[in-house]
Formats: C-alpha cells, sequence, structure tokens
C-alpha cells in the first residue's frame, strides 16, 4: 500500500471512531481468564449468510464457545457497526474492531499475550499474519485451516484453461504457501480425508487433522414439497472461478441438450457469481444475487445442479442442498471428499450429455427423486456438529 494510501486510510479510520466513540474491543469484557483462548484470523470477515466457507467459520467459532473457549475473531478494518459484527457480538465472541485503545491487531496482542491457539482461516490469512503474529506470541500454537488446497483448484483450472498465465502464477503463490509455509505450523486442517493424504506429501501427517464442513437437517423431510410439487433447477455459488466456469458450461452446453426434450425447465442462480459474469449472455437464466434465505427455494426447487469442472475442498453447496432433503446433479469433482455413492446419495455426471441425462432423468423418475431426497441425512452423518465437536477436542 502506497504513502498517501496509508495516510487517507489513516484518516478514514480516525473519523469512523470519533463518530461510532468505539473505545474498545467487541465483548473484551467477557474474557475468562481461566479459560482457553483462540484467535481466529481471516483476511475477510466471514459473511456466514453469503459463502459457505464463512458458515463453515461461523460453525467452528460457535463449536469453540460451547467446549468454554474464549473466541476471538479478527478481520482488518472491521468497524462495530458492521452487522456480522453485531451477530458474533450476541453469541458472546469477543470480536477485534477498529477502536481507540489498539492501533492494530499487533498492538492488541503485544499487550494481550493470553493467546493460547491462532487459527488461520485460508491462505491469505496465513500469508498477512502468521510471520509478525509468530513473532509476538512464540509460545502459542498457530492452526492452519486449509479451506480447501488451493493449488489443487488452480492445478486444475490449469488443465481446463493451459495459456492463462495469472493461474500459473497463483499455482507457484499458493503451493508454496501451503507446501513450504503451512507445515511449519503446529496443525494443518484438512477439509476432508483425501485433502489429508495429499498434504501427507509435503507435511508431518501427525499434524493434520480432518475438520470438514459442518452440516446437519435444516427441516424434517415432510416439510418439503413433493417430487410433484417441486420444480426447476437451482445453482448455487459465490465469484470463485469455479463456480463462473460451471455457470457458463451449464449454459453453454448442458442445458440446450435439457432443452431439447423440456425446453419449459427453468434455471435459477443464485449467488454473487453473477457479479462476475455478462448476465446479458445468459438470457435463459434467472439470477437472483443473493437471496437472505434459501429455505423456500431449497424446499420448493426439484434439483440442485453443480457443474463443477474444477476446483478442490468439499463443496458447501452440496451439503447445504442435502440439509434440505434437495436432491443433486454433481461431478466427481463436485461429490469429492463427501463419501457420496452416485444413485443413492447424488448423481454423478462428469460430462454435458450425462450431466444433461441425469438432469432428465432426475426430473422424471420420482422414485430416484425420493431416495436422493431420504438419503439426505445419510449423506449429512460424517458432517454433524457432534463429530467435528470430538475432533476439536483432541487439538
Amino acid at each position: 500500500m502506497g504513502i498517501l494510501k496509508k495516510i487517507k486510510k489513516h484518516f478514514e479510520r480516525n473519523e469512523r471512531l470519533k463518530h461510532l466513540q468505539t473505545q474498545d474491543i467487541v465483548n473484551i469484557q467477557l474474557y475468562d481468564a481461566s479459560q482457553k483462548t483462540i484467535l481466529f484470523a481471516s483476511r475477510d470477515f466471514p459473511a456466514h449468510d453469503k459463502e459457505s466457507g464463512a458458515n463453515r467459520l461461523k460453525e467452528l467459532i460457535l463449536i469453540y464457545r460451547e467446549l468454554g473457549y474464549n473466541c476471538i475473531l479478527f478481520a482488518p478494518h472491521i468497524f462495530e457497526d458492521n452487522s456480522y459484527v453485531k451477530f458474533y457480538q450476541q453469541h458472546n465472541v469477543i470480536v477485534f474492531v477498529e477502536n481507540s485503545r489498539h492501533k492494530n491487531i499487533y498492538d492488541f496482542l503485544s499487550s494481550f499475550k493470553n493467546i493460547d491457539y491462532v487459527w488461520f482461516n485460508g491462505p491469505l490469512a496465513l500469508n498477512l499474519f502468521y510471520k509478525k503474529m509468530k513473532s509476538i506470541l512464540p509460545d502459542t500454537r498457530f492452526i492452519y485451516d486449509m479451506v480447501d488446497i488451493h493449488f489443487l483448484r488452480f492445478k486444475r483450472a490449469i488443465e481446463l484453461e493451459p495459456n492463462r498465465i495469472s493461474l500459473k502464477k497463483n499455482y507457484k503463490h499458493f503451493f508454496r504457501l501451503e507446501t513450504v509455509v503451512a507445515p511449519q505450523l503446529d496443525y494443518i486442517i484438512a477439509i476432508s480425508d483425501k485433502e489429508k493424504e495429499i498434504m501427507a506429501q509435503y507435511a508431518d501427517q501427525h499434524k493434520i487433522i480432518t475438520v470438514s464442513n459442518i452440516h446437519y437437517p435444516k427441516i424434517d423431510i415432510s416439510e418439503r414439497k413433493s417430487f410433484n410439487e417441486s420444480k426447476g433447477i437451482i445453482f448455487i455459488g459465490s465469484i470463485h472461478e469455479p463456480n463462473i466456469d460451471a455457470v457458463k458450461f451449464l449454459y453453454e452446453k448442458i442445458m440446450p441438450l435439457v432443452w431439447e426434450t423440456k425446453p419449459e425447465l427453468e434455471v435459477s442462480i443464485i449467488g454473487n457469481v453473477a457479479e462476475k459474469l455478462d448476465i446479458r449472455q445468459f438470457p435463459k437464466f434467472k439470477f437472483l444475487g443473493f437471496v437472505e434465505s434459501i429455505e423456500e427455494l431449497f424446499m420448493t426447487s426439484k434439483i440442485m445442479v453443480a457443474p463443477l469442472r474444477f476446483g478442490a475442498g468439499v463443496k458447501g453447496k452440496i451439503g447445504q442442498a442435502f440439509e434440505y432433503f434437495f436432491p443433486v446433479v454433481t461431478t466427481d469433482i463436485g461429490a469429492e471428499g463427501m463419501k457420496l455413492t452416485d444413485q443413492k446419495n447424488v448423481l454423478i455426471a462428469n460430462d454435458e450429455k450425462s450431466f444433461a441425462d441425469a438432469i432428465l432423468e432426475l426430473d422424471s423418475n420420482e422414485e430416484l427423486w425420493n431416495t436422493l431426497s431420504r438419503n439426505s441425512v445419510d449423506s449429512l452423518r460424517a458432517f454433524s456438529p457432534e463429530e467435528v465437536k470430538e475432533k476439536l477436542k483432541r487439538l
């Protein structure tokens, strides 16, 4: 950041603080010196209703609260009037916000020091904060939560677009972070057993612990619409490259084959993926943007699709669908790390023809649709809060 930008940010910060009168860190009065303390550091403040990774982080923080920890959440340049800060405040989480007492997080840590664990949420947080926090907190244990293996995501993207220089640069950057820097920490959190196996090539396997997404049924199966009452196709996604590619693949390759047989089938796209697309090029898709409550759409739509051709990790969108007994068609990449069986938990198809066929089959086959819907509970069993809580106790 240039000197002029730093000066501008400094004055903007002071003006906001003058207006808000924020004297100290949110909920710092709740700190209990008799309990262990964990600091969660993230590049971006977790917007849990907009992004599955942020929702997972929220669930992890709340589990640590249940275990009796002092939980401190930090992301840079956040003020106390942020609506997500209010959410964590209500859940008795200490939130480092811009305040008059401490000029930055490092100033706070230098004076506080009573941190047992620091949990880095993804490689951007690791890259930004690890080195300095380690120098301030030499006796603290550091945890790197991969969220997913980012270098694997870019490696797969390069296979589809080998001439994109930006992909190669990102691959090299994240490969170094995840295979050279991450193994220096005390623990590495992998999102699936498959990614744990991959990381064991680069780090001590005893440091690597699988902590996947956290999902549980949000409704009773009797509450969702039946096969005959449900209609339409849903895709949900953020602005990550795999989601952008999936929307294009769905529109350009898959749905033309579906519409040859069923031209009336409607496709709705949820999430801010639309911000990275020229939606005029997708006139047959309905772009809904951010939807505050997905419950109604998930309970009334017939099919969730996730035609992901690259990416890594466990896909939150698929777990979300299972929470509402919502049948899914996806690819091997989409189902990765979830221990799902084709025709039992999901339908798996990897090319446009088989994916289109799977959509048509699921749209017309009530028995198959009911099977996938009913089996959602089994699909979620490995992702229960209780499973995750037991793993976190062992850290």
